[in-house]
């Protein structure tokens, strides 16, 4: 269900059109009739506006320093690859002459940067703006001038002296509104100017829905179910079908409860607290937006008390759907310069410590696969399933096997020849083992 693409000029911007072939309705099965058990647990971390140098470059040093699970050396399941991230750019952070304040040819080069990396470069408009009552016309020029700023071609330039003539050579395929403010008139313009996903809705408020079996990201075919939600609480306007184009949603996150948050090393009541500063949460349910600035700003929540929130909803989905988990981050958050405009009761670098422990823990599940937005999509319209586990038990060092025991190793259910201890599994023919069959 691949989209077949071509590029059309639109002003300066080069923007690529999809044929929109894919249908994938709402569903808490994976696609492509895979097994719960053999689908990836797909994390995608995205980081909006991006305007501080250190906070991105946060990113990338610990993004690079990471990599998926080997898994088989599958490239469809990315077995082994580089962890990737999403950056929905505010592109008015290029541009020579921007409120922002930020140093605009200081940005540039490190979106330029990130994108070299494999990163994902999307578009998150040119000014942020609320745009929950914008206009079709209004989500054009929005849309399209942060396009052309990224889109041009990006030459070495000196950073004291930015020239908007120069960008950063991408070209953004994926979209989130600020605010998350979004009407019809936004995938109406999004279909029409090529873009293959958006990342703008909420979804896991249903009542029956839990961190064990939301949604997976879906096309607007069939509407949204979380759409229709908010706008049946009168918090978003109504929202129509939009072929093709792929919603990756942003999925609410589930405090876990007095009992099992114990569990994570946090003994006292995490919902109530939250309470104490949202006054709209939802003790009950527990659900809260999958996002820092929610988090750490709104519930004025601890490193620790975020990284428990995090483990929990990850490990719920291992032991559920699968479906994949989203977290909306803002790569300004983890720049110690926003200690000093926007204090909380956390810290910069205890804010980077509790994601650097949540990278290394969702790393070390081996059905984990950390992925850009556009990685995820890609894979919905392509689906692999991970091998299957074997049933034998593993074979471990330090351990002696018995003649015809078998055992599973690297992927590979052995059968051992003869006696044998602390020889590990090898394909030769004076080894102790015999492969038997793949885990498939």
């Amino acid at each position: 269900m691949l989209k077949q693409g071509f590029t059309l000029s639109l002003g300066l911007a080069a923007i690529s059109f999809y044929s929109h072939a894919a249908n994938q309705a709402p569903s808490q099965l994976p696609p492509g009739s895979i097994a719960i058990e053999n689908a990836p647990q797909f994390i995608a971390i995205a980081f909006d506006d991006n305007t501080l140098v250190d906070g991105q470059n946060w990113v990338l040093e610990q993004w690079g320093k990471r990599t998926n699970p080997a898994g088989h050396g599958n490239a469809a399941t990315f077995d082994g690859s580089p962890i990737h991230t999403t950056f929905f750019n505010t592109c008015e952070a290029i541009t020579a002459a921007n409120e922002q304040g930020t140093n605009a040819g200081h940005v540039k080069e490190t979106w330029y940067q990130a994108n070299l990396l494999g990163h994902e470069m999307a578009n998150h408009t040119l000014n942020h703006l609320h745009g929950l009552e914008f206009t079709a016309a209004q989500w054009q020029q929005q849309i399209n001038d942060c396009q052309k700023a990224m889109s041009k071609p990006f030459t070495q330039i000196a950073p004291e002296f930015p020239s908007d003539a120069e960008g950063i050579d991408a070209n953004a395929v994926g979209f989130r509104s600020p605010y998350l403010e979004y009407n019809d008139a936004l995938f109406t313009t999004l279909n029409q100017n090529g873009f293959k996903y958006d990342a703008s809705i909420a979804e896991g408020y249903e009542s029956s829905h839990h961190a064990g079996n939301q949604y997976w990201p879906y096309t607007l075919d069939n509407g949204s179910p979380g759409a229709d939600l908010a706008a049946s609480w009168g918090i978003k306007p109504p929202t129509t079908q939009h072929a093709g184009l792929w919603e990756v949603p942003v999925y609410a996150l589930t405090v876990p409860d007095d009992e099992v948050v114990k569990q994570y090393g946090i003994d006292y009541s995490l919902r109530d607290k939250i309470q104490q500063k949202m006054s709209w949460f939802d003790v009950q349910s527990g659900k809260i937006e999958a996002g820092d600035y929610n988090l750490f700003y709104m519930a004025q929540l601890s490193g620790p008390e975020v990284l428990a929130i995090l483990k929990y909803n990850l490990d719920m989905r291992l032991a559920g759907n699968k479906a994949p988990m989203t977290f909306l981050g803002h790569s300004t958050q983890y720049d110690d310069q926003i200690d000093q405009w926007t204090p909380t009761v956390s810290t910069a670098k205890e804010r980077r410590q509790a994601i650097e422990a949540f990278l290394d823990y969702a790393l070390s599940k081996q059905e984990v696969r950390i992925v850009s937005h556009l990685e995820l999509v890609n894979w919905m319209e392509n689906p692999q399933a991970l091998p299957k586990r074997c049933e034998s038990i593993e074979w471990m060092k330090d351990t002696s096997y018995s003649q015809a025991q078998s055992v599973n190793y690297a992927g590979f259910e052995w059968q051992a020849k003869w006696w044998s201890y602390n020889e590990k599994p090898q394909d030769k023919s004076w080894s102790a083992w015999q492969k038997v069959r793949t885990c498939r």
